[in-house]
């Protein structure tokens, strides 16, 4: 894990952002489909959250480096 500061007391160190967009959610949840390929959301059965299996793929493929990245749960209510 690389990290972008030297704080060792600071409890969330600030990672890297990823370098490939996160297109594969949508944060509006009105959308029925993809805002990128236009494809019906898929729902997760825990939380019916949505994505959009196509570009979920393409962001998994394009990801080539062994960096670990921050990730968010976001959660519409």
């Amino acid at each position: 894990m690389e990290l972008t500061n030297d704080d060792s007391l600071d409890p969330t160190p600030k990672l890297k952002s990823s370098p490939v967009p996160i297109s594969f959610i949508s944060f509006n949840r009105d959308d029925e489909n993809c805002i990128r390929c236009g494809d019906i959301y898929t729902r997760t059965t825990i939380n019916y959250q949505k994505y959009c299996k196509k570009c979920l793929s393409g962001y998994l493929t394009n990801i080539t480096d062994k960096n670990i990245y921050l990730d968010n749960a976001v959660e519409i209510a």
